[in-house]
């Protein structure tokens, strides 16, 4: 028998049932064969957003929680969007950057120099606006040319083109000048799903000829800078003396001013004193006055009283010694005074005959007789 009829024998013995397994199988094969070109496994990290897109309708989803998605080749592509901070480096040197030609900024300051920065920008994408990035930029790293570089170039040019050329030496102004371009890109790119995190301008550089003349300048400049700090640490240093002799003399006058409070004070206590001893010494010597006043009063009293007396007792004698009771008393005080008369003399005799009779109290006696007269004559 030959092979042509060995098959037509063979093919003709399979039953229906044996037919029907066959395609069934070939069918389960085709399937397998079909998935295993078509079906996808992509896995999204905590750093990545994914971003599903129907190539058919051209739908879209984004997948911002992190897992494991499996999706059709044939219909469905996935792209992942890194979400951590990235770097754009544009710089004069070759190795650096994404672009092996020298990429540094050229600038034209305000002054009409040409500055050449090396510039480094870093940015993110912000999850929450993923969408709007790839509805302007598309999927991929578009946005990374389309947006933050062109941006970023446009926004420092004009940012550091404000300063002049000697001003870029001044460290403090390039960080003033990076903040400030950090903030004009954030209001631009914020509506396409981009943050700006920093600017930093690093190192810049200027024409070979041009940057001789400038150093030159620099030079002088640091001399006439070095002569103003030392006129400025002697002013300072003036300024200084003066504030320390101030703050002596201060001292100095409180300290008078104190003393001077504390005698003024004392003074006072002093005068205080002196017046409650005047008004003391007052009171008394008032006191004694009036007690004096009153002694020598009731004495002038008693004096007048005692002056009375004895003008009346003088009175009285008067009136009794104008009456008989007068001569009499008269009469008696004679004849007392005549009982304590003593005489005694001495004859005299001339020719033995007694011419004059003397006695030695002879004046007392011829006074005597006179009184006695005069007695009689009343």
């Amino acid at each position: 028998m030959s092979d042509n009829q060995n098959f037509n024998y063979s093919v003709n013995s399979v039953t229906p049932a044996q037919k029907s397994l066959m395609m069934l199988l070939a069918a389960v094969v085709l399937v397998g064969v079909t998935l295993f070109f078509t079906v996808r496994v992509e896995r999204v990290s905590g750093t990545e957003i994914g971003v599903k897109v129907n190539n058919i309708s051209g739908d879209f989803t984004i997948i911002s929680e992190s897992g494991t998605y499996i999706y059709n080749g044939l219909i469905d592509s996935f792209h992942l969007l890194d979400t951590t901070v990235q770097r754009l480096e544009m710089a004069e040197e070759l190795s650096r950057g994404d672009r092996r030609t020298q990429d540094d900024l050229r600038i034209k300051t305000v002054d009409g120099s040409d500055v050449f920065l090396d510039l480094t920008i870093n940015y993110m994408l912000k999850r929450e606006n993923v969408e709007a990035v790839v509805m302007t930029s598309g999927l991929g790293d578009a946005y990374k040319v389309k947006w933050v570089r062109d941006y970023s170039r446009s926004v420092c040019r004009a940012v550091f083109g404000e300063m002049t050329t000697e001003e870029f030496y001044d460290a403090s102004l390039r960080n003033n000048k990076s903040l400030q371009a950090e903030e004009e890109l954030n209001r631009l790119l914020d509506e396409f799903g981009l943050q700006v995190t920093s600017v930093i301008a690093e190192n810049f550089r200027f024409h070979t000829e041009y940057e001789a003349k400038i150093k030159s300048k620099k030079l002088a400049d640091q001399v006439v800078e070095e002569q103003m700090s030392k006129a400025n640490a002697a002013d300072q240093n003036q300024i200084f003396k003066i504030v320390e002799a101030t703050k002596k003399k201060d001292v100095f006058v409180a300290s008078f001013a104190g003393k001077m409070e504390q005698l003024i004070v004392q003074a006072g206590a002093e005068a205080e004193k002196e017046v409650k001893g005047s008004e003391s010494y007052s009171i008394k010597t008032k006191l004694g006055a009036d007690a004096e006043y009153y002694g020598k009063e009731k004495n002038a009293q008693a004096i007048t009283m005692k002056t009375e007396a004895i003008a009346e007792a003088t009175k009285a004698m008067a009136k009794a010694l104008t009456g008989l009771g007068g001569e009499n008393i008269v009469r008696l005080a004679y004849a007392n005074k005549m009982n304590e008369l003593r005489v005694s003399g001495q004859p005299f005799v001339i020719s033995g005959e007694t011419e004059r009779f003397s006695h030695v109290e002879e004046g007392s006696a011829s006074s005597k007789r006179s009184s006695s007269k005069n007695l009689k004559t009343k």
